[in-house]
């Protein structure tokens, strides 16, 4: 869930009924909010603050407030992403052009790129299949749970900032399912975002990576950290880590219990 926009909903709710004759009432995330005792006025005045916080022309209302804040954050990011976002890949170190190398060297038949932009890398990095939900520049326009293909099927994956938004449960099983993508022994390359708030897009909500995260997401999934570092660019400090996936026939086996091998 987004925090930010249900936090803007919850506040602006309270605003609406702080009079001692709503003492009752309960904000959660089951409470229905058309079913609310509104004025004609109050509602309005609700409605307008909702929209000219997140630019919106208009407010559906309908539902539960989680189904609302879902709603409202699939609307939010999808235009962040579609049309204000901007890739910076020249300015970063490891995860910019250089990312190219780093796959083409391990020499994949298939790469997986969730959450690929403008999909950059497209001919540049052999076998790529780029997945975004927000940019038409994608091979598909899907999120991961929209994702079909064969388990286990890809050498590599790149998430290049794309799993960082929302709760930690929310990462947590967008990460099991990139896991089940990837063969054995594959690796997964990462750009994360330790919690850096975009200033054009303050309700994106953005999930503060750090390095026990990116252990506890290796202990978790079977993985091995081979890498850890800074890797700094024109919005602020990123971290790029690369994962690779346990595999009970490779020699060095014993590094993929969920510990982490520096190369640096």
């Amino acid at each position: 869930m987004n925090t930010k926009i249900f936090n803007l909903l919850l506040k602006n709710l309270e605003n609406s009924f702080n009079l001692p004759k709503y003492k009752d009432l309960c904000f959660d995330q089951t409470i229905v909010i058309e079913k609310l005792p509104w004025t004609p006025v109050k509602r309005k005045k609700f409605e307008d603050c909702i929209m000219e916080e997140l630019e919106f022309h208009r407010l559906d209302l309908s539902g539960s407030l989680l189904q609302i804040t879902e709603r409202l954050d699939k609307l939010y990011t999808g235009r962040f992403f579609s049309s204000v976002w901007r890739p910076s890949t020249d300015s970063h170190k490891f995860t910019g052009w250089d990312i190219v190398k780093y796959v083409n060297e391990k020499n994949p038949s298939r790469v997986l790129d969730y959450g690929c932009g403008y999909n950059q890398f497209k001919d540049k990095i052999q076998g790529l299949i780029g997945i975004d939900p927000y940019n038409d520049h994608a091979d598909y326009m899907v999120d991961i749970f929209e994702f079909v293909d064969e388990p286990e099927s890809f050498d590599a994956i790149l998430v290049l900032g794309s799993l960082n938004f929302n709760s930690q449960d929310e990462l947590e099983i967008r990460m099991k399912k990139l896991v089940n993508f990837l063969k054995p022994g594959g690796y997964m390359y990462f750009r994360a975002n330790p919690g850096i708030q975009w200033p054009d897009g303050k309700y994106v909500d953005i999930f503060p990576w750090s390095f026990e995260f990116v252990v506890k997401m290796a202990k978790d999934n079977d993985l091995a950290v081979e890498s850890f570092k800074k890797d700094t660019g024109k919005n602020g400090e990123r971290y790029f880590f690369v994962y690779k996936k346990f595999c009970t026939d490779c020699l060095e086996s014993n590094l993929y219990t969920g510990h982490y091998n520096f190369r640096h």
